[in-house]
């Protein structure tokens, strides 16, 4: 007796290895049978996959789900379109472990990136107590926590504009290593924001080593591309790391169609040694909060000391002309995830229009919403070629991850779409990547990165997390005009043999687990 069987679906276990047809019985969360099961065996639920693929759920190794998961514990943007595992935090931005002072800065500064939090306490201090909540209230998909530099920066440091000390060094070490000792993965950084910007090369090859394991949102994706390239490849060498490249992306005109650049520099680095691979979202735009726009100086000290610099005329004044200067094309850069009854009317233009519609120069807009929307608003930027987005899906380096944001209004339609959008837009009309290789890229390739157990592939013994779709119409549907639709094309998606959603309806079930490197 199995508590579920699926029959004649073509298996694509997530190796890479062709697809082949076979049945699946699964009993109490894990696949107890593989291949030819007698017709006359007994389930409580029996499933024709005729026609579908039967793959792994898929893994978001990149994804921004702290608050999302214990605000809206279902995850139905995710599980509706495949995602049984999230892997986060992730650019070094988020909460755990956190000193109660640090906890209300890192609300302050980065609540816009998070979306609605009602019904958060933020009463954790530390990865095991943040992972205790998801596990007592239940969450819908299984959770990976990566420690955020960041929040063990300002509860070592607050949030000074400077290298850190050996003494904080020292302190920063000791968080993540407790961390690492509660469950996390490994650490993730994020070079570009405040104030892990301001961190030296000691600094990040110490909590590096600590953690052994890092993904990095590197210091700069645009002119200083490869340069930033170099440090991320230098950081892990000096530490002795594997590192995970955050959401590879080519920013600005100067990088249009240099795809091949920047990867013959991680080819290069890892050929000598350096155990590098990275993640990438299927677009062409990106999508992060306001304020990571601002010039480092206006950043430094906080969110309260950004908003002072905003309420002053003269600050303000130079912030302004600083961002009007910065040239950025405000043309391909479009508002989102505010609230305020003057912005709300203007999210999803570009922002030159919405600041032609208040009167404003660029500017001053953009001081303006920051602070009428107190540091709660975000912006879509397009910045890759077409081409150039391909030549990255196609590297055997390569691991698919939303970067999704789960903001109020529009948000980007990558945490809709990303993995649907892979399968129906780039392996069945471009044929960029084959199916087996992109289900690899979201499966069995995270799994083995970070070293999930019995996770990624469809085997005997390994848990059920699976997603059972249709090669010739999964697809995803939203657009940057409505971002907020469900893909089409994957009725069915387990997880740990709990349906999450079935008959392409959400079943509203947590049967998520976390995931510990203890474990």
């Amino acid at each position: 007796m199995f508590d579920l069987i699926i029959r004649n679906a073509l298996l694509v276990d997530g190796t890479g290895a062709p697809g082949f047809k076979a049945d699946v019985g699964v009993s109490n969360g894990v696949i107890e049978a593989l291949g030819r099961i007698d017709s006359v065996a007994a389930a409580i639920q029996t499933i024709d996959g005729t026609g579908h693929i039967l793959a792994p759920g898929f893994i978001d190794i990149h994804t921004h789900a702290d608050i999302a998961l214990l605000a809206r514990p279902e995850h139905l943007p995710k599980v509706m379109q495949g995602v049984t595992t999230e892997v986060f935090t992730n650019c070094g931005l988020g909460f755990a472990p956190c000193s109660p002072s640090a906890m209300q800065t890192q609300r302050e500064m980065l609540g816009g990136l998070f979306g609605d939090d009602t019904g958060v306490r933020y009463d954790w201090t530390s990865v095991a107590g943040l992972l205790a909540i998801y596990e007592a209230q239940g969450v819908g998909t299984n959770a990976a926590y990566l420690i955020p530099h960041g929040a063990v920066r300002v509860t070592a440091m607050g949030m000074a504009a400077r290298p850190a000390t050996a003494e904080e060094r020292e302190t920063m070490v000791r968080l993540v290593s407790e961390g690492i000792s509660q469950g996390a993965w490994g650490l993730s950084t994020g070079l570009w924001y405040a104030p892990m910007c301001y961190a030296d090369h000691a600094e990040n090859v110490a909590v590096t080593r600590a953690a052994g394991f890092f993904s990095t949102h590197q210091r700069d994706y645009a002119d200083k591309l490869l340069e930033a390239t170099q440090e991320t490849i230098s950081i892990a060498r000096d530490a002795g790391v594997p590192v995970q490249l955050s959401h590879l992306q080519l920013g600005g005109p100067v990088n249009r169609g240099r795809s091949g650049d920047v990867l013959a520099v991680i080819d290069h680095a890892r050929q000598s040694g350096v155990d590098l691979t990275f993640d990438q979202y299927p677009y062409g735009a990106g999508s992060t909060m306001l304020q990571a726009l601002l010039p480092g100086w206006a950043s430094a000290d906080g969110p309260e000391a950004i908003l002072r610099r905003l309420a002053d005329q003269e600050e303000r004044s130079s912030i302004a002309t600083a961002l009007e200067n910065s040239g950025r094309d405000w043309t391909r850069t479009l508002l989102i995830g505010v609230e305020h009854s003057a912005n709300r009317p203007l999210e999803g233009l570009d922002m030159s229009a919405a600041a032609r519609a208040r009167g404003l120069d660029v500017g001053e807009f953009l001081c303006a919403v920051m602070q009428e929307e107190n540091l709660r608003a975000c912006f879509i930027a397009f910045h890759t070629e077409e081409g150039d987005v391909e030549a990255i899906l196609r590297h055997d380096a390569q691991m698919v991850g939303s970067d999704g944001l789960h903001l109020p209004g529009k948000t980007h339609p990558r945490l809709y779409g990303t993995f649907p959008r892979v399968l129906g837009h780039y392996c069945r009309k471009q044929r960029t990547v084959s199916l087996e290789s992109a289900v690899h890229k979201m499966t069995g390739a995270p799994a083995g990165r970070l070293g999930l157990k019995r996770r990624g592939t469809l085997a005997v013994g390994h848990a059920a997390d699976m997603v059972l779709f249709d090669p010739t119409t999964v697809a995803d549907t939203g657009t940057y005009e409505d971002p907020i639709q469900y893909p089409v094309g994957l009725p069915w998606v387990w997880v740990n043999g709990v349906a999450v959603k079935a008959n392409d309806k959400p079943t509203n079930v947590r049967p998520g687990k976390v995931l510990r490197s203890t474990d």
